[in-house]
């Protein structure tokens, strides 16, 4: 049994992203799987969600999903496949779930060159040091660190990164905005109204998973552009309950 994982903190993404996306891998995933959420405030999720209660640890988004890695997670067994709330799964995950078995699987982070913990896929207590060595000193790595795949990074230097095309950035991997687009020049364009992107987005072929990492999110840029993005309209085809 594979434990299809997705964490909920806060307000920022409502409910309707969560459901969103235990769709999509239910419509993806032909291996048999349970899906959970991890959250504090569980209105509005379907039925058919489990919700594994999100303790009160004085963390904050995306620091929680450290408590992944803890030895006894809720009592799981089995795999643990992770996933953002603001992804579109675009094709099959079954090549996810046995791509390099009973390795660490992380996404890249094409902005830093590191890991992206968006998509991850690990054996259930298999890294607790990731959480004990975390809880030891949370409030001096939240500090020094900008988020918990910095950490990750820090502290798994042999992750296996999943190859493009099974994970794109939206960003980097779509032609997603104009190549003039940069610097003080281009910020006073686009906000003036002549840099509006009119070309749409594309999809590489064979992508299982679109990330989008920071903003825009799927919904800013599913029926128009988002500042300097361009329209991605073929999200509506995927991003659906």
């Amino acid at each position: 049994m594979i434990n299809v994982i997705c964490l909920k903190w806060g307000d920022k993404y409502a409910p309707d992203y969560v459901n969103r996306l235990y769709g999509m891998v239910r419509r993806n995933l032909t291996l048999p799987f349970a899906f959970y959420c991890m959250t504090e405030n569980s209105l509005g999720l379907k039925p058919e969600i489990n919700v594994l209660p999100l303790p009160d640890l004085g963390l904050h988004g995306w620091w929680y999903k450290l408590y992944l890695f803890k030895n006894d997670f809720f009592g799981l067994r089995g795999e643990i496949f992770f996933l953002d709330l603001d992804i579109v799964i675009t094709g099959s995950l079954d090549d996810l779930l046995t791509y390099m078995p009973h390795k660490f699987c992380i996404a890249r982070d094409k902005v830093h060159g590191s890991y992206n913990s968006s998509v991850m896929r690990f054996k259930v207590g298999s890294m607790g040091f990731l959480w004990e060595a975390f809880t030891y000193q949370k409030e001096t790595v939240m500090d020094r660190f900008h988020g918990d795949q910095d950490w990750i990074q820090r502290l798994v230097l042999s992750a296996e990164i999943y190859p493009f095309p099974l994970v794109v950035s939206y960003k980097f991997d779509c032609d997603a905005r104009p190549k003039f687009c940069g610097g003080g020049v281009g910020k006073w364009l686009r906000k003036h109204g002549f840099l509006t992107p009119s070309k749409q987005a594309s999809l590489p072929e064979n992508t299982r998973i679109v990330l989008f990492h920071g903003k825009p999110d799927p919904e800013d840029v599913m029926y128009g552009p988002y500042d300097k993005y361009r329209q991605a309209p073929w999200i509506s085809t995927y991003w659906q309950e």
